[in-house]
This record gives C-alpha cells, structure tokens and sequence, in this order.
C-alpha cells in the first residue's frame, strides 16, 4: 500500500477525525494520480457526503485538472454545490479561459 492508497483510506473513513480526513483529501489534489483523482471524484459526486468535506475534495480535483491540463465538464456539473463551487474558484484562478470556454457556471 503507498502513500495515495493510505490517504483515500483516510478520506472515506467516516470513523477518522474530520481534520484528517479534510488533510487526505487535500493531500490527494497534489498527486497527478487516476486512483486520487476516481477518489476525489466520488466524494463529489456523494450528496450523502459529510458537507464539510466537499469544499477541498472540489478544489483537490481542480488541482489535478489543471495539472493535467484536462476538465471534464460532465463531472463538473454532476458535483454537490459546494465542490463545485470551490473547484470554480479554484480555476477561476488558474486556468480563467476555461470558465468563458466551458461556459462554467457556479
């Protein structure tokens, strides 16, 4: 088991402490992974999530998405308000074309 494994253990452990588990998930949006990104994904995706946890899963998988130079609109509209809205922000911030591109909305 490697280090990305044993963080999206973390993140979908609803036993962990929330610190942590907002730390995982934060953690996993500085890896250009698929296992991070599938993982990041799911919790936005999971409208029956912990609403603390959405806000930095959203930005995490805007990180990777602009690392990988690649968004995916239909994930985008599928995510709980509050991810989505913090993964605008976060692209708002580094990639700017793609909100007049992808016709973003929060």
């Amino acid at each position: 088991m490697d280090q990305i494994d044993l963080l999206i253990d973390i993140l979908f452990d609803k036993n962990a402490d929330l610190a942590e588990r907002d730390d995982a998930a934060m953690y996993l949006g500085e890896y250009d992974d698929d296992r991070a990104l599938a993982a990041l994904i799911k919790i936005c995706l999971d409208k029956n999530e912990e609403e603390f946890i959405f806000d930095v899963c959203g930005e995490s998988v805007a990180s990777i998405w602009v690392k990988r130079d690649h968004f995916d609109p239909n994930i985008y509209k599928e995510m709980v308000p509050t991810a989505r809205h913090e993964a605008y922000w976060y692209i708002q911030s580094m990639k700017p074309e793609w909100i007049e591109k992808y016709e973003l909305q929060l």
